[in-house]
């Protein structure tokens, strides 16, 4: 990790660059992870959680199936990241190989992966040469209304976040053809090829959260730290701390531009925000939250909150793709800095909301009986 960091400030631009400190940062987290897995393999049994105890190593692994891991050719490039634990049970066969045919079942979920790949890259390639991705630093995009610009970056930030899915979904594609993917068996019987799943497209169109949108992009690195940094920081005892200091690794593990750390704690911000909504309306407003998803204002809901998060996911995404604090605070500033006013003055607004708005009366089955 400490190379890595050095890498960036040495070799670092202001553009997003495409070096060799691309597959290190996926190599610094697999090391990581293979040296956290040593670790649990040493502890007791009962002392490891449900999934430590499905990647702990009871033995080191030897030099040559550390670089078998390191540098396979499926993920050392942009991931996805996959624990030793797999790659070991995948080279000593322990997958299967072939359904009752005779031909192995991974092919066609591999080649399909790989389409779905070469289709998220053309709708990039389209939408780049729509909205390119300076066109929110042009002097024509500063002489659009308000509401002309948010549209634009809700935009624009789905056709940047498709060129990362794009190479995650044909990496992804290649890691399943070789089998290494297996993840047992759904319900029909059939062998199930996610075990390396990086995106869930279908997820990721339609969701009307944040949390559903950090669920379904960029699953494994998600999944790895929350596995190897947040919660191993259970012992703080405060769960923001937790997700505020796995934000900060993800932002440092990323590189130096500030914009990376700007972006990690927007998402702070708006989780923070998101979660605290859902449990006024859970709480306090539960009758509200009836009428808001059923009924005639379910379908105007659900659109409402589809641009909503959209547009300010791109707002977020402004800093993380523009890098320098002179780029993306032009962008904030010709929108009127509205996501940092909105997300920023929540902390300060929700204690006074809470205190407006008492909890909901819960009525008591036994005595409603009686």
């Amino acid at each position: 990790m400490g190379y890595l960091i050095y890498g960036y400030y040495i070799t670092g631009t202001d553009e997003y660059d495409i070096k060799w400190s691309m597959p290190q940062c996926v190599l610094t987290l697999r090391l990581i992870g293979l040296a956290y897995d040593v670790f649990d393999g040493q502890k007791p049994e009962e002392k490891l959680s449900t999934e430590q105890k499905k990647t702990a190593l009871k033995k080191c692994p030897s030099l040559l199936e550390v670089a078998g891991h390191t540098y396979f050719f499926g993920g050392f490039m942009v991931g996805p990241q996959f624990p030793m634990k797999r790659y070991i049970d995948f080279i000593e066969g322990r997958f299967p190989g072939k359904d009752l045919s005779g031909k192995p079942s991974c092919v066609v979920a591999g080649f399909r992966r790989l389409g779905l790949g070469f289709l998220v890259l053309s709708l990039y390639q389209i939408g780049n040469m729509v909205i390119p991705e300076k066109t929110l630093l042009s002097d024509e995009f500063m002489d659009y209304s308000l509401w002309k610009k948010l549209l634009i970056i809700g935009i624009w930030g789905k056709i940047v976040l498709y060129k990362y899915m794009a190479c995650w979904l044909i990496s992804e594609g290649s890691c399943i053809i070789t089998g290494m993917t297996f993840n047992g068996k759904d319900a029909n019987g059939n062998n199930q090829w996610d075990g390396c799943a990086n995106v869930k497209l279908w997820d990721f169109s339609v969701t009307i959260t944040f949390e559903g949108i950090i669920k379904s992009f960029n699953i494994n690195t998600n999944l790895w730290v929350a596995q190897y940094v947040f919660k191993r920081l259970k012992f703080l005892g405060n769960r923001l701390i937790s997700q505020a200091a796995a934000l900060l690794f993800l932002a440092i593990w990323h590189g130096l531009h500030s914009g990376y750390y700007h972006c990690f704690i927007s998402e702070f911000i708006v989780m923070y925000f998101e979660k605290d909504v859902e449990d006024i309306l859970d709480k306090r407003l539960p009758k509200l939250k009836a009428r808001l998803t059923q009924g005639a204002l379910k379908i105007p809901v659900l659109i409402f909150l589809k641009i909503y998060v959209d547009v300010f996911m791109g707002y977020c995404l402004v800093s993380f793709a523009m890098l320098s604090w002179s780029k993306y605070m032009k962008v904030y500033g010709s929108v009127y800095y509205i996501g940092h006013i909105f997300y920023m003055s929540w902390p300060l607004l929700s204690p006074l909301v809470r205190m407006l708005l008492p909890k909901a009366r819960v009525k008591d089955e036994k005595h409603k009986t009686q």
